[in-house]
């Protein structure tokens, strides 16, 4: 959830680790090395959150003097700290911060709209504890000190960790007073913990974003009338297309209806390219499993769905409770893409300004283990991407990001996780019909065993026996 100060408000697997074969292996006294059994999980768990490929390591300064350089088109890796125990703040909005606050700087020209992001990653799992309040901002500001914009991204009544993201933006108008000039402005990434919450420190991934201006001067006010009935929601039987673990592996999505599998405390990440004209309607199905109506329990806010803009601007949100029956998330409906949303006064209407990619988050919260158990959960998405694309507005230059290319229309057809006209680097690609690879939680890595020095026949007796020996210890289907 995610709080826009100043000027609007915005709504807000792993398989089981591999035994020692003991017996199985001890029979027979030869070296080995190990190589790969088809479908057991890695060890080592794959990182809860992909990073862009290439992003640079910058360090936050503790002062905008010693601040470092983000460039438009580009994403960055850094971290933050907790503030100071006991208050949660780290420092102030001025020239200096504290623990909980860093400063990086960007040159921005004097008529491109531009949007920095913060997407704050914490460490995932039971020991990890994030309280109500606890956030991540992101502020921007010129040399004076005047505030551009502001926005605020928490965790509030779902308080586990998780990747929030938050988003400050410089918009040029006529008439606009401050922050309209070309210069040094600065961007200030501060976090709130509260005296409780687990301290430790967390990645970020910072991006900036450059929206060339118009060639003639645009409307100023936002559209008329649009309709905010909802259509009936695709039906059909669904197709499996297995979510990534952030903006950068999000896996691609277009009209239609999809289906995953969930674990209490993990969070998905999904994609739909969003052309000029076209609204997106959203539904999250919660599915129920063999025995959960018998448990007679509910989970209040168990099913969270964000959705971002292709500036990852948190745009809206909608939580489900679950009962052991089927629940269901829809988020509101939202007016057609134009580029005049962005002077519409709410923000979740502002939030749709432009073409693109736009990211589904979806999360489950763990008090589901308490509940109903520590088991994978079905989640359906049923899509519509309304009307016919419009033409796109005469921009200067190439928009970058703020488009939909054949490639991005090609990439929502087969279900992979890059391609098209987006200026932020991503993750590898993947192919619609297989799990998330490249570094995603739901990879299983494969492990083998290669023997050395021994026979054939021995060879075949030792991997007739390890085989079987996994078969009966396999541990059931992970994500």
């Amino acid at each position: 959830m995610s709080r826009r100060v100043g000027r609007r408000v915005v709504g807000r697997g792993h398989g089981r680790p591999v035994p020692a074969l003991g017996a199985a292996m001890c029979a027979v006294a030869v070296p080995v090395v190990v190589v790969a059994l088809p479908g057991i999980a890695a060890a080592q768990d794959s990182p809860p959150y992909v990073f862009a490929q290439g992003a640079k390591t910058v360090q936050g300064a503790v002062t905008s003097a010693d601040a470092a350089e983000l460039k438009a088109g580009k994403t960055y890796r850094s971290s933050i700290e907790a503030g100071v125990k006991g208050t949660g703040l780290g420092g102030g909005s001025g020239a200096k911060g504290g623990a909980g606050t860093r400063y990086y700087r960007v040159d921005l020209d004097g008529s491109s709209d531009t949007y920095v992001s913060a997407v704050a990653v914490p460490k995932v799992g039971a020991d990890v504890k994030v309280a109500f309040n606890d956030s991540i901002s992101v502020t921007l500001r010129d040399q004076q000190g005047n505030r551009c914009d502001s926005e605020v991204a928490a965790f509030r009544s779902a308080e586990y960790p998780r990747p929030i993201a938050a988003t400050a933006e410089r918009v040029v108008r006529e008439g606009g007073g401050r922050c309209q000039d070309a210069g040094t402005y600065y961007v200030v990434v501060a976090r709130k913990t509260a005296p409780d919450s687990t301290r430790e420190r967390w990645d970020l991934e910072l991006s900036v974003s450059s929206e060339p201006t118009l060639k003639s001067p645009p409307a100023t006010t936002g559209p008329g009338v649009w309709s905010s009935v909802s259509p009936r929601p695709p039906a059909g039987i669904p197709s499996e297309r297995p979510g990534g673990t952030g903006f950068n592996d999000a896996r691609s999505l277009r009209q239609g209806v999809w289906k995953d599998r969930i674990r209490p405390g993990q969070t998905l990440f999904y994609r739909v390219p969003l052309d000029w004209g076209q609204q997106l309607f959203t539904e999250a199905e919660l599915g129920t499993s063999a025995g959960d109506a018998q448990r007679k329990g509910f989970v209040p806010s168990a099913l969270n769905v964000t959705l971002y803009n292709p500036a990852r601007t948190p745009v809206t949100s909608k939580d489900a409770s679950y009962g052991g029956e089927p629940s269901v998330a829809a988020l509101d409906s939202l007016p057609p893409v134009a580029y005049e949303n962005r002077y519409m006064s709410r923000a979740d209407e502002a939030g749709v300004r432009f073409a693109g990619w736009y990211y589904l988050k979806v999360s489950l919260t763990p008090e589901m283990k308490g509940t109903f158990g520590n088991k994978e959960s079905g989640v359906t998405l049923r899509l519509t991407v309304h009307g016919e694309a419009a033409s796109a507005p005469a921009y200067v230059r190439d928009p970058g990001a703020f488009q939909v290319t054949d490639a991005d229309r090609a990439a929502a057809e087969n279900g992979s996780a890059q391609g098209g006209g987006s200026s932020l680097p991503s993750a590898g690609g993947q192919d619609g019909g297989q799990a998330g690879q490249g570094g995603s939680v739901r990879t299983n890595r494969m492990t083998v065993v290669g023997i050395a020095g021994i026979g054939t026949g021995s060879v075949l007796v030792l991997g007739l026996g390890v085989w079987t020996y996994v078969a009966r210890r396999r541990a059931p289907a992970g994500w």
